[in-house]
């Protein structure tokens, strides 16, 4: 019995010690995650929780970055016609037309996984290879697994944008805020990254056509919160 007790205290240390080096460089990665210097694609993604995400989706498109855009998880009573048009330059003609032509708006997603479905979807109706996906970047790494594991033939390029001034993710482990936030959403990145794995097994995908995550991420994996549930 002495044993069999001193067992599983190693093993509950070995695996604590693992979460803890897991966490660690889960919470540097989010840490040095930076947009792609000129990125290209079919379309742009925004998984709504703070107005830079959706600013800055409406920015990369009137720059050209891609024709299209759709912001997914939209609170069915919010309407944001300030934030569509603010970063757009030119006549209020000229941003209206902009926004009606090449702006969606998906009120479906409830969730992180529901954002990769909704955007899924919409990927499909229109024949889209690629997606910008723009997010905060501590919500980034989730985000790209969930994208995978419904999409695993569509190139993603990470666009992750700041997490706000209440956040401190150069120095998250001296800022319990930044600290509590980044482990709650490493514990989902996990059971996300453990739903793709599933998915992967039930349903292989060819080696050249499976996405990865940012470089230098982990090999396994607001104002209106909702969507980075």
């Amino acid at each position: 019995m002495a044993k069999l007790i001193r067992s599983v205290i190693v093993l509950g240390m070995l695996a604590s010690l693992a979460g803890a080096t897991g966490f660690w460089a889960f919470a540097e990665t989010v840490h040095k995650l930076s947009p792609a210097r000129d990125p290209r694609a079919d379309a742009i993604v925004v998984l709504t929780g703070d107005e830079e995400r959706i600013t800055t989706g409406v920015r990369l498109m009137a720059e050209g970055r891609a024709p299209r855009l759709l912001i997914s998880g939209v609170n069915p009573t919010t309407r944001m016609p300030t934030e569509l048009k603010r970063p757009v330059d030119g006549s209020d003609t000229t941003r209206d037309a902009l926004v009606r032509c090449c702006i969606e708006i998906g009120h479906a997603a409830m969730n992180t996984s529901g954002n990769a479905d909704e955007a899924r979807q919409w990927v499909r109706n229109n024949g889209f290879r690629s997606l910008i996906v723009v997010t905060s970047s501590y919500h980034m790494l989730r985000s790209r697994v969930e994208f995978a594991r419904v999409m695993p033939d569509i190139h993603l390029v990470s666009h992750p944008v700041s997490a706000g001034r209440n956040l401190q993710l150069e120095n998250w482990w001296h800022h319990w805020p930044t600290a509590r936030l980044l482990f709650g959403e490493y514990l989902k990145f996990l059971g996300s990254s453990a739903r793709f794995s599933v998915a992967r097994l039930v349903t292989p995908v060819p080696e050249p056509s499976r996405p990865v995550l940012p470089p230098g991420s982990l090999p396994s994996a607001s104002a209106t919160p909702r969507s980075d549930r």
